[in-house]
């Protein structure tokens, strides 16, 4: 049985993510070597340091066709409290085409196991010590049957004075389940002067989740090779098939359009600011995740609102530092969705050459997030409006991540990298107001190893 609440896929993962992408010779590494005015070569520096994080090959991209490159990485995803656990391999192989023309294939191959939440249930402590909690529902993990296991308790009245309600808990899949995740994309880049364009799809399978996607991108320098403007679009279309509903399936849509500068600034500076709005339409609510009602003393499956639109804002800035030789990354992303949700990710990466090949790459990350509108942790009776949900990732909460990644440039055609991520998601890290939700906190560790060749 399939949990959706472990990422889709731990490489591309916006808070646990370490996956190498392909490395790209930006338009400013080739106006260092051009000679444009005020730009010399400590903004190739700053560049090559860009693409050893990830994300920033692909906003600093050429405008001409990559080198022939293969990157193969290995990945492993876990979470405390023998909950969720990701065993992942990934694969890209670069070819140019000609002086026009390059393709990029990627393939990612996921193993999951482990236990996830399925929904909360309030503690109710009485004066005489007797302490009352909902009835556990089991879920098998080879049908996703729910059934109560024993006799169900009757619940203590709580207008007495003798008994109140405590803390929430979270019921976990009883049993463990393995799922795998096989999943495929292309890319073809078709450049032409200083603009590119660039057309890609892919799919992603599972045993209860089918995903296909398409991409079109257009990218274009202007002001001397010192701009880039960029404009995206993509459709997802997925199809839910959750075990515990055999006779169902849920159909979704999501399209994303995104609006890119890349600036040059200086001998020393990179500003990048990505636009990006989403529309979400179909079956969004989550099929293995219930909500606990108190008036009923009964788990029910939650019910989501059937769309979703919603905006990021990301500004991303890059430093040279000559004197050291490294590069300082700094990146900011807002989000806001209808759902009431509203998020804030401040990154900062450094980048240390140690010499004989050798970098060294700590990052730090703080996130934040409103809960949604229609999220308690249990629910008195059902809303009006229809939608409820318990899930733990709609809540209101904070985190803390970080990172250290270790590369070896082995020969001038071959790189090796070495990471270990972690993860701490508190209640109390939260900024925005919203209900204590620290019965929910976990946090995971995620480490990669990769090999980059050219050739």
């Amino acid at each position: 049985m399939a949990a959706t609440d472990r990422p889709r896929s731990i490489t591309a993962s916006a808070e646990c993510g370490d996956g190498t992408r392909p490395v790209r010779r930006s338009s400013a590494v080739r106006t260092a070597a051009g000679g444009a005015p005020g730009i010399n070569k400590t903004i190739s520096a700053l560049t090559s340091a860009a693409l050893a994080l990830p994300g920033l090959a692909s906003s600093v991209q050429a405008a001409g066709p990559m080198e022939r490159q293969w990157d193969v990485g290995y990945f492993h995803y876990e979470e405390g409290g023998e909950r969720m656990r990701v065993e992942s391999l990934k694969q890209s192989l670069v070819l140019p085409l000609g002086d026009a023309l390059d393709l990029t294939l990627n393939a990612v191959r996921d193993t999951i196991s482990g236990a996830s939440p399925i929904y909360n249930v309030p503690e109710i402590r009485c004066q005489d010590g007797r302490v009352f909690t909902a009835p556990v529902i089991s879920v098998s993990g080879a049908s996703g049957n729910a059934e109560p296991s024993g006799t169900r308790p009757e619940r203590p009245p709580l207008n007495t004075g003798d008994c109140r309600l405590g803390s929430a808990r979270q019921v976990m899949l009883e049993d463990t389940f393995q799922d795998v995740r096989s999943a495929g994309d292309f890319k073809l880049n078709y450049y032409r002067g200083d603009t590119s364009l660039g057309l890609g799809a892919g799919v992603s399978r599972e045993q209860d989740y089918d995903s296909r996607f398409l991409s079109l991108d257009l990218r274009r320098e202007i002001n001397d090779k010192l701009t880039t403007l960029a404009f995206g679009y993509s459709l997802a279309s997925d199809t839910f098939s959750p075990l515990n509903k055999p006779d169902f399936s849920g159909d979704k849509d999501a399209h994303q359009v995104l609006l890119g500068l890349t600036q040059v600034l200086g001998r020393n500076d990179l500003l990048q600011i990505n636009l990006t709005l989403g529309y979400d339409q179909g079956y969004l609510t989550d099929p293995y995740k219930n909500v606990y009602l108190l008036s009923t003393n009964a788990a029910i499956d939650e019910s989501r609102p059937d769309s979703r639109r919603q905006w990021n804002l990301l500004a991303r800035y890059n430093h040279y530092f000559t004197a050291f030789k490294a590069a300082l990354h700094l990146d900011y992303r807002y989000s806001r969705s209808d759902w009431g949700i509203d998020a804030h990710k401040l990154e900062a990466a450094w980048i240390q050459p140690l010499g004989q090949g050798w970098h060294l790459i700590p990052r730090l990350r703080y996130y934040t997030q409103s809960e949604a509108d229609f999220y308690q942790s249990y629910f008195e009776t059902l809303p009006a409006s229809g939608d409820y949900s318990s899930d733990y990732r709609l809540a209101g909460f904070g985190a803390l991540g970080g990172g250290l990644k270790l590369t070896r440039q082995v020969t001038s055609q071959a790189r090796l990298d070495l990471g270990v991520e972690f993860y701490d998601r508190q209640s109390a890290y939260g900024l925005q107001e919203h209900a204590d939700s620290a019965f929910a906190d976990y946090g995971f560790t995620v480490y990669s190893l990769n090999l980059h060749l050219e050739f």
